[in-house]
This record gives structure tokens, C-alpha cells and sequence, in this order.
């Protein structure tokens, strides 16, 4: 009788010591301030690397797989020539496209063309669940040539 109590009472520790474990594993993968989980990206307008008129530019970009609204911020590092978009701060539109969710800014131009954009988001986000989530950085890089 007692080695059955016995085992039920290590059972039940095995079972608390595997929920446990497996409840860690689930928090790493959310993220954390220092390495935010990445949010995988499609679709990025202007392509990387491309070259475009400093005229009407539209930038997008679709978060795969996931309904993400987003507070869009973001930071111009060094490597960016281009100065701020105008107008300024730039509006972006969301919409969903079936398990995505798709960014599109209004069309603006940059301050000063022909130079190089990099655009970096400003800081990681944190969801409802509290996992922590970044985009990639850049966001967007290309160059702009005169209109």
C-alpha cells in the first residue's frame, strides 16, 4: 500500500516537473526585451535593394501568418542619406489578407534624393499574451533617385 502512495506521489512530481518544463520552453519562445521573437515578413515595397523615384512612394510590407496590429515607430540610423519623409510622421493603412496582415503607407517622398533609406522600427512589441516581438531590422532599405 505504501509503495503505491509513493508512486502516485512521484508520478505527480514527474508530471509537475514536465508541465513546469514545458511552460519555460513556451516563455523563451515569446520572446524576451533584449531578443524579441521575430515577426516573419513578406512582401517588402520598395524590394531591398531596389531604386526608386523620390516621388509617390509607397512602402508595405504583410506580417505572414499572423493578425498584428502594430504601433508603428521608427528610427533613421546612420547609413540613411534621405532625411524625413514628407509628409511627416508617415500614415500607414492596415488591412488583413486572409491569415496576414498587411502595412501600406500613404504616398510620401523623402527630404532629400538622390540617397539611401534604411529604415529601422523604433522598438520591440509586446502583445496581450506578453510575448515580446520585433521586426526586422531594416525594415526597408533602397535607394531613391531624383523624380
Amino acid at each position: 500500500m505504501k509503495i503505491g502512495v509513493v508512486s502516485r506521489i512521484v508520478g505527480c512530481g514527474l508530471l509537475g516537473l514536465v508541465a513546469l518544463a514545458c511552460g519555460g520552453s513556451d516563455d523563451e519562445s515569446c520572446g524576451t526585451a533584449a531578443a524579441p521573437k521575430p515577426i516573419t515578413i513578406k512582401d517588402v515595397s520598395p524590394a531591398y535593394g531596389a531604386s526608386v523615384p523620390n516621388s509617390a512612394i509607397v512602402q508595405s510590407f504583410t506580417i505572414a501568418g499572423q493578425h498584428l496590429q502594430l504601433d508603428l515607430g521608427f528610427s533613421l540610423p546612420p547609413a540613411h542619406t534621405a532625411g524625413q519623409s514628407v509628409p511627416a510622421p508617415m500614415h500607414w493603412s492596415i488591412t488583413t489578407s486572409g491569415a496576414d496582415t498587411v502595412y501600406t503607407s500613404e504616398p510620401f517622398s523623402w527630404q532629400t534624393a538622390p540617397a539611401h533609406v534604411e529604415v529601422y522600427p523604433s522598438s520591440a512589441f509586446k502583445t496581450a499574451d506578453g510575448c515580446i516581438l520585433g521586426l526586422p531590422k531594416p525594415l526597408f532599405q533602397y535607394d531613391i533617385t531624383a523624380p
